[in-house]
């Protein structure tokens, strides 16, 4: 406890430090007619990239399966296509959404992170129930990614000892149901997620 108070206090110092050194630097930039030009070229420049922060989160960022409207177009993508179909859901409900390496992922498809948390997620494309398994490879990634929890996402249904293992592991099961109502929030329907 006492460590996290006296990083605090530190990092609050080196703030403040910074935030003096920064002051001095305006000052004395704005005092010279060079340095009003290096300051109209410093705010240009962050002037741009803001911008182009703001079109590439709004425009460029916007996932591929927009048009995708129920699950029977789900049911026919293959895992890999299911995988970067999540990205822009779990997007829309405000995680940061990777889709992990194919072959060795050490059972995460997806890293998702929120709020300086991060969990792992299984997807599962499946036309069966998803059983233990599944339950068992986001445990085993958890801990190789050092994440906060996991989650497995799937088309179906979980069977029920998957169902219980994952609750006495704290894993959060998404099915077929709810992925449904996440299609239907991504789409600009229902607000449970928020």
């Amino acid at each position: 406890m006492t460590r996290v108070r006296t990083r605090k206090k530190v990092a609050k110092k080196q703030y403040t430090t910074y935030a003096a050194i920064g002051l001095v630097i305006f000052i004395f930039l704005t005092e010279t007619e060079e340095g009003q030009h290096i300051l109209t070229w410093l705010f240009n420049i962050l002037l741009i990239g803001i911008l182009g922060y703001g079109y590439y989160r709004f425009f460029l960022r916007k996932k591929r399966f927009t048009h995708i409207v129920d699950l029977k177009e789900v049911d026919t993508m293959d895992g890999l296509e299911f995988e970067r179909y999540l990205v822009p859901l779990f997007e829309c409900i405000g995680y940061n959404a990777e889709v992990t390496k194919g072959s060795g992922d050490y059972g995460a498809d997806l890293i998702i992170k929120k709020k300086r948390k991060k969990y792992v997620v299984q997807a599962k494309r499946y036309s069966s129930s998803i059983g233990v398994s599944a339950i068992q490879q986001v445990v085993g990634a958890i801990g190789y990614y050092k994440a906060n929890g996991g989650m497995v996402v799937t088309n179906q249904y979980f069977t029920p000892a998957a169902e219980e293992l994952a609750k006495h592991n704290r894993i959060r099961l998404i099915d077929r149901d709810e992925l449904s109502f996440m299609i239907k929030k991504y789409q600009g329907g229902l607000n449970k997620w928020r």
